[in-house]
């Protein structure tokens, strides 16, 4: 398994529903809401890495997402 950090940059007012439907992706083990420079913080384990590309476009599904940065954990 591979481990995935996203931090996440969502639309005002979106966030409840953004954590409501990151938390229904295949692999998420946690969302937080967050304060600083991001707004939400996913955690989540791939099968592998050929696997983040369709990850991240799941994640980028989700209405409200402006922006994320994905973090592979090694």
């Amino acid at each position: 398994m591979t481990e995935v950090i996203v931090l996440v940059n969502v639309k005002a007012g979106t966030v409840r529903k953004v954590i409501e439907d990151l938390s229904k992706i295949q692999g998420v083990k946690k969302v937080d809401m967050v304060t600083g420079p991001y707004d939400v913080i996913v955690y989540a384990e791939i099968p592998a890495r050929d696997k983040l590309r369709s990850f991240v476009t799941d994640i980028h599904e989700s209405e409200g997402i402006e922006k994320t940065e994905t973090c592979i954990v090694l």
